[in-house]
């Protein structure tokens, strides 16, 4: 005789039967791979761990993982039952967060994503502005593609994502997590701005005329970003295709090492550009600017309450982008 299909869930029967404990223990298997590892980081033994992870698959209905020589894989229900427990985990940790600040002032933990183009004046700043009201909180920013962070912040890996605002970015998510909203705040608008570096033979001129730049080599965003279409317009715009000698790249470190070591010109967005060659790093061209191409802004899940912490961020955020609208240098709001 087959096995009856378990009983259907609901709210309450989960909750008289899952313990937040086990949820942590099962955080933890995932997170170092193995039942033994775990153990070990969370100084409990392994059959603790084990029947724990039984106690919950029983509770479940179904396997949450494939047990090997070289640890544990996840199955498919088990990676639909992480991405539950990790968002009832962040949530209890906003909880957390939030009890704290009430009782000792603002604490906790901000986790947030980063396009390359928040990160050398928009985030900074706004961070600045938190440490100086909330010195204790803990900032964690990672940066990558919108491709990997909307889904993290869909997964509630994140409680922020900063930079541009594509127009494709809730339909992606959908994709990769179907039935997550997300609220999409935006701050400014961005152009960009065409850059030397200090050595460069234009960087001291008080007027440059495009043509002059045909003879040197180009740094370009790369065919995927939020800015290749308003650089391929600016080129044609001007009479000219895209620069035969180019280097396509988004990265502002390997932009800067170019710079500095070829007579290059580059095109980067105008508030970077403009943090940059306040540090004496590039030189903006006296060329108009390039756009606006996009809106800079954050964005969030709907629904869930922001933790002191991360409202601390917003509101510096907002500041801050009320700044860049104005063309004044961020630390100026």
């Amino acid at each position: 005789m087959s096995t009856p299909p378990p009983p259907p869930h609901s709210g309450p029967s989960l909750s008289r039967r899952l313990r937040l404990a086990q949820l942590m223990v099962f955080e933890k298997v995932i997170e170092t791979g193995s039942i033994l590892a775990a153990s070990g980081e969370l100084a409990m033994t392994q059959p603790a761990v084990s029947k724990s992870m039984r106690e919950l698959e029983q509770q479940l209905g179904a396997p949450l993982f494939v047990r090997g020589k070289r640890g544990v894989v996840l199955t498919e229900f088990g990676q639909l039952f992480a991405r539950h427990a990790r968002a009832m985990l962040a949530g209890l940790q906003d909880m957390a967060d939030g009890l704290n600040a009430w009782h000792g002032g603002a604490t906790g933990r901000v986790v947030v994503g980063a396009m390359l183009s928040a990160t050398a004046a928009l985030l900074p700043e706004a961070i600045s502005r938190l440490r100086a009201v909330a010195p204790d909180v803990v900032v964690a920013v990672r940066v990558g593609p919108n491709s990997a962070l909307f889904p993290a912040l869909a997964h509630a890996e994140l409680d922020l994502m900063v930079g541009f605002l594509p127009a494709n970015a809730s339909a992606a998510v959908q994709e990769a997590v179907p039935g997550t909203r997300l609220v999409h705040v935006p701050l400014y608008d961005e152009g960009m701005s065409v850059v030397v570096g200090p050595g460069h033979p234009l960087a001291r001129r008080a007027r440059v005329r495009v043509a002059e730049l045909r003879r040197f080599e180009w740094i370009v965003p790369t065919p995927d970003a939020v800015a290749y279409p308003a650089v391929r317009a600016f080129f044609e715009r001007e009479g000219l295709g895209l620069p035969r000698r180019r280097v396509e790249s988004v990265s502002i470190l390997t932009n800067l090492g170019l710079l500095t070591r070829r007579p290059m010109v580059a095109l980067m967005p105008q508030s970077v550009a403009a943090h940059l060659a306040a540090a004496g790093l590039v030189v903006p061209l006296p060329l108009p600017a390039i756009g606006p191409f996009s809106t800079v802004g954050y964005t969030r899940r709907a629904g869930r309450v922001p933790n002191t912490a991360v409202q601390h961020l917003v509101d510096a955020l907002h500041e801050v982008g009320d700044a860049l609208q104005r063309g004044a240098p961020p630390g100026d709001a």
